[in-house]
């Protein structure tokens, strides 16, 4: 009985650290949709800049216990970096929050900061197939969270993170279109063997009258 509690106790531990670990993920999170990608990138200090390759007029602050707060920001143009500039004056903390434009099926990430980087595929979509797409670097960690493909790299390295993704059918629509292309493949085979076989008793017969 003793040794059964244990062993609860020990499992709602393991339950506590890995949401407590979940929670203190203070890195940059892009949550990809079909058309766009919400960034929010954890601050703590006075003054940061957002670098994006893309225009977003959308800046807020989202604070710890959950408000979010809009804010203005100076504008410059560098190289085709957009670059926001944002000064609070005091310190705070939390996820400053924006989405900018993404479409298709790739994501493509140039790593400018060193710090944790997390992705969360669209709805129904996944990565990890060397045919249709896998995820460069190997993240840290690959979960599943309400039906969403979520990558973690903590401290990546190289300078680039791409990810190439595809809808979780894909795999098994790709093994049906190859099943189907060896299904023809088998039949064109026989067929030919078939006009083989019949071209050679023709020529016999030609031979014989011959």
């Amino acid at each position: 009985m003793k040794k059964a509690f244990l062993v609860v106790l020990l499992a709602l531990v393991l339950v506590c650290l890995c949401i407590v670990q979940a929670e203190e993920f203070n890195g940059t999170t892009y949550n990809l949709s079909l058309s766009d990608m919400e960034v929010a990138q954890y601050i703590n200090g006075t003054s940061f800049n957002i670098t994006t390759n893309e225009k977003t007029d959308n800046i807020s602050l989202l604070t710890p216990d959950g408000k979010k707060t809009v804010m203005n920001s100076s504008y410059s143009y560098w190289r085709g970096d957009n670059i926001y500039r944002i000064d609070f004056g005091k310190r705070v903390s939390g996820d400053l929050v924006y989405t900018v434009p993404h479409l298709g099926q790739q994501f493509i990430l140039p790593l400018r900061d060193n710090g944790s980087v997390r992705l969360i595929l669209p709805p129904g979509y996944t990565t990890g197939d060397r045919i249709l797409g896998i995820a460069r670097p190997d993240p840290t960690e690959v979960t599943i969270d309400k039906n969403q493909t979520v990558l973690t790299w903590i401290n990546p390295p190289g300078q680039v993170i791409e990810v190439d993704y595809y809808k979780t059918s894909a795999p098994e629509a790709l093994k049906r279109i190859f099943a189907l292309l060896a299904v023809m493949a088998v039949i064109l085979l026989l067929e030919y063997y078939a006009s083989l076989r019949k071209l050679r008793t023709i020529s016999k017969q030609v031979d014989k009258e011959a």
